[in-house]
């Protein structure tokens, strides 16, 4: 999903895309994917900071500075890619593949056997 901004805005601290895609600048960790386990977990930003100790903590403020901004539009993509993850979920227990299926659990019990 894309979206438009009104103002060319620089975002210090983030690499944005054309499609407003951003990022943590020098890093992996999109913005969505910062306020998804900042909701997941309850965190801070300096718990993010923590969990993140690559990404500077002025990095983290500049990326939930972006977020506030244009919260509707990337709450509107995150939900987006969570549907899209529980179609293919979906698809993969329709073809009987993946941790969902009898056998793989049967192999997990035996493997756990063995162990204990």
């Amino acid at each position: 999903m894309t979206f438009t901004t009104d103002t060319p805005v620089t975002w210090q601290y983030l690499d944005i895309d054309a499609q407003n895609q951003a990022t943590i600048a020098n890093s992996r960790v999109s913005v969505a994917q910062l306020i998804q386990e900042k909701h997941a977990h309850g965190w801070s930003p300096e718990e993010l900071h923590f969990q993140h100790p690559e990404i500077s903590l002025a990095a983290i403020y500049s990326a939930l500075s972006y977020y506030y901004t244009y919260q509707t539009q990337i709450d509107a993509q995150i939900a987006q890619e969570q549907e899209e993850i529980q179609n293919l979920q979906a698809d993969l227990i329709t073809m009987g593949v993946g941790h969902h299926t009898a056998d793989f659990k049967q192999r997990l019990q035996q493997k756990r056997q063995q162990q204990g």
